[in-house]
């Protein structure tokens, strides 16, 4: 089987993207929020086609918390 599968490049792009994104966020940089999250349904779209449940309800939840997390950052930035 080849790594170049659609499910492997998908989850090869939302492990980057994580990473990228967890780097930006370590810089306090609210950037890190948007790009945690585009990770995350890259997250669900390998889940998806790698026929994976415990994958898409991962980033099914992790996508909530990361949207809670922008929502509390830029509240927080406002005050």
């Amino acid at each position: 089987m080849s790594i170049a599968t659609v499910p492997n490049l998908l989850g090869l792009l939302a492990f980057v993207l994580n990473v990228w994104g967890n780097l930006e966020l370590t810089r306090k940089s609210a950037r890190g929020w948007y790009v945690r999250i585009v990770a995350i349904l890259f997250w669900g779209a390998y889940g998806l086609a790698a026929a994976s449940w415990p994958n898409i309800v991962n980033a099914a939840t992790f996508l909530c918390i990361n949207g809670y997390g922008l929502w509390k950052w830029k509240r927080e930035a406002a005050q």
